[in-house]
């Protein structure tokens, strides 16, 4: 279970922000937040820490984000946090641009 802020060990690096859409990582599964350096996703099949994976995903915009990540936590049969590994430009200006409309919109900021 995701820990408040005040309980996490290392502060998060990035702002997350809800997204929920169907991805492929090497399973099937979907989005529950994103930011700029990864995603959790929530997936029957989940992996061990450090295994990598592919995945592909649709934003809100239409724009399909493609890449590869690593399996930095996970909860089996529950869910898994995956850290981008190499995104396109593009891709990541897309997640960015996401990340900031989505952070203007929630008055408390990132989750």
């Amino acid at each position: 279970m995701t820990q408040p802020p005040e309980k996490r060990r290392m502060p998060r690096r990035h702002p997350r922000v809800p997204l929920v859409t169907q991805i492929e990582a090497s399973s099937i599964g979907r989005t529950e937040n994103i930011s700029i350096g990864g995603m959790l996703v929530v997936t029957y099949e989940t992996f061990e820490p450090e295994t990598e994976v592919a995945f592909r995903f649709n934003l809100p915009s239409g724009h399909t984000i493609q890449g590869r990540g690593v399996v930095v936590h996970s909860q089996p049969k529950l869910r898994m946090g995956i850290q981008f590994l190499d995104l396109k430009e593009d891709d990541l200006k897309a997640i960015e641009q996401f990340v900031q409309q989505a952070c203007a919109r929630e008055p408390s900021g990132a989750t």
